[in-house]
């Protein structure tokens, strides 16, 4: 080797060209995860239309903060039958949305956007700023679905600022089990959608985030790619190969540490003691799960494309009977791909949203007539649902001419299908050690409280999983009049983060110490 190619060689790696090329061969098989650690994830759910059990023992717990019992609907995520979570959960009541409710603007959009992006300061009725195509009569109506966020939502400011968050191949992940949701053909966004990312430059507004329905769009934008479907011996093979690139690297750089001056020495060996690290983490990924996408009988299925009513004031779909028969498979296919893009560290910030905020989704003669639910739900009087409405009137009609709770059973349907999500995550061994779960703050909400008044106070949150992140499984937590920013403060304090002030239209932030 010549004079001129051991410069331009110890150039290199002092550089850290060297390690680059490493790196770039380890991406097959570590998916992106961070070299030897956990990594940190943020998932929230949705359920559309608030719940009508708030106020009659059927929803929130009882007992303390610790030794509480569920409730009949919060059963599901403790009595085994699908999950055993109590220990991982943490429910929380007394928080509010805060917000004028003079504001103009649907109640259910109100709801989503105050949960999850900053609240305007309290100007008048006009407060929050209407999407660009807002006709005048839109901008005037009291139920107006065209507002929209003013800025960006808690998610992707989590995504922005939180760097255990980002290097992912896909920075966040937005799917939902309603074809309902995915209407970008008006601005009606703040009934569809939960996360908002910043506007193009010069742009005033927010961008809306529309979540996926389709399974087999997500499979194809997710698991198209040849990092998936390796199989145990083609992982096994993948880390001999790196490892000797390791080695090889390494004994260069040995090689350098007789040639570079004294003062470069610490750079030397900073590349050495992040080789062995990558070494490490090559040798435990070897003995790890194959990372796979999921696998479907009948291959991942295409939801009929919807019918949108176009004059409809609601916004919503004319063909609502295959909504209401494939919601459900819609969701259980959902389900994997979730767990898959943790699983294999595609993406580490995800918003699931099971529904439209003023949903047409049928439950008598529609979601559970599927054969795997038929017969399985009743109220706590043991009746069958008997309410041919959609969810949306349900939640506004509460019965009215019925026998049955009909509210309560999708209240329940959405529990049991939250558990069972949550349960196999809590169950899945994670990179790194741990569990998904352990690794993963998940949320579970709703955008109202009572939805007859949209009401904007004691919505029902539930956090869960997390513990490897430093969230306190305190089990029952009765905060009187919290904002919900507060809980999104306590989680960003974690990390050494401001929350920006605007996220409480003003108001004080406040942490939720029992959360840490």
């Amino acid at each position: 080797m010549t004079k001129s190619e051991q410069r331009m060689r110890r150039r290199a790696f002092l550089g850290g060209a060297g390690m680059t090329a490493v790196a770039a061969m380890l991406r097959p098989m570590l998916a992106h995860a961070a070299a030897g650690t956990a990594p940190q994830r943020l998932l929230l759910i949705h359920r559309p239309c608030g719940s009508s059990s708030l106020g009659n023992g059927r929803w929130w717990p009882t007992g303390g903060a610790t030794g509480w019992t569920a409730s009949p609907l919060l059963s599901s995520f403790t009595d085994g039958k699908l999950a055993s979570l109590q220990n991982q959960m943490v429910v929380l009541k007394g928080l509010t949305c805060p917000r004028n409710m003079n504001w103009l603007g649907d109640g259910h959009g109100s709801g989503y956007l105050g949960m999850m992006t900053p609240t305007p300061k309290d100007v008048g009725n006009l407060t929050r700023p209407q999407s660009a195509s807002a006709t005048p009569g839109s901008k005037a109506d009291g139920h107006s679905k065209t507002i929209t966020a003013i800025d960006q939502s808690a998610d992707q400011l989590f995504l922005q600022q939180i760097a255990g968050l980002q290097g992912c191949p896909v920075p966040s992940v937005q799917l939902t089990a309603s074809t309902e949701s995915s209407d970008q053909t008006n601005d009606m966004h703040c009934l569809r959608v939960t996360s908002y990312a910043k506007g193009a430059a010069g742009s005033t507004l927010p961008r809306a985030l529309y979540p996926e329905p389709s399974p087999a769009v997500a499979f194809k934008n997710y698991f198209a790619s040849g990092l998936m479907n390796l199989s145990p011996e083609q992982i096994a093979r993948a880390a001999a190969q790196n490892k000797s690139v390791l080695d090889f690297a390494v004994g260069g750089l040995s090689a350098l540490q007789n040639q570079v001056p004294k003062s470069q020495l610490p750079k030397v060996q900073a590349h050495l003691d992040a080789i062995r690290q990558l070494e490490m983490s090559l040798a435990a990924q070897a003995n790890a799960p194959a990372c796979a996408a999921p696998v479907f009988p009948n291959g991942p299925m295409s939801p009929s494309p919807p019918m949108f009513s176009g004059g409809s004031s609601q916004g919503g779909v004319t063909n609502v009977g295959k909504l209401d028969s494939e919601t459900f498979p819609m969701w259980q296919q959902h389900k994997d791909i979730i767990k898959t893009l943790f699983q294999c560290d595609l993406t580490r910030v995800l918003s699931f949203t099971f529904g439209y905020g003023n949903s047409g989704i049928h439950f008598q003669n529609g979601v559970l007539n599927d054969p795997a639910l038929s017969g399985k739900y009743t109220d706590p009087n043991g009746k069958p649902i008997a309410d041919p409405n959609g969810h949306h009137d349900v939640s506004h009609l509460l019965n009215q001419g019925t026998s049955t709770d009909a509210h309560y059973i999708i209240d329940k349907y959405y529990c049991d299908r939250t558990a069972e999500l949550l349960a196999e995550m809590a169950a899945t061994p994670d990179i790194g050690g741990g569990t998904l779960l352990d690794n993963t703050m998940a949320a579970w909400a709703t955008t109202n409280g009572g939805p007859n008044a949209h009401d904007s106070k004691h919505l029902p949150l539930i956090l869960c999983g997390g513990s490897a992140l430093g969230v306190k499984h305190q089990g029952h937590l009765v905060q009187q009049d919290v904002p919900v920013a507060d809980v999104w403060k306590t989680i960003v304090d974690r990390v050494g983060m401001a929350l920006p002030e605007n996220f409480q239209g003003g108001l004080s932030n406040g942490v939720v110490k029992e959360l840490v």
